[in-house]
């Protein structure tokens, strides 16, 4: 009997939901302050504003570049895994950078 690639295990439902609330938490702290940042205005400001901007067309390209290649799983369990870990990784990059 072959599985089910639509059914997720409910283990790895649960982790996946962990990873989409983690997130969605740095996602929130990000956004506070960038926009803390951009109400200061100035030179920053544009620069974040750029970036922020750039970023979110770059890492939708790349998805969708690697999801049409295959590159990003074959399952939808697998693409969407793998969609969260990128955007997880861009999120935390600019945590650590926002925060110092």
């Amino acid at each position: 009997m072959s599985k089910n690639p639509l059914v997720m295990n409910p283990f790895a439902a649960a982790s996946f939901a962990f990873e989409c609330w983690r997130l969605w938490y740095e996602s929130s702290q990000v956004i506070a302050m960038r926009s803390l940042r951009m109400m200061q205005g100035g030179a920053l400001a544009q620069r974040e504003a750029v970036r922020m901007v750039s970023e979110k067309w770059e890492t939708a390209a790349l998805l969708t570049m690697r999801a049409s290649t295959g590159h990003a799983g074959r399952t939808p369990d697998a693409f969407m895994r793998h969609a969260v870990r990128n955007y997880r990784t861009r999120v935390s990059h600019n945590r650590r950078r926002l925060m110092r």
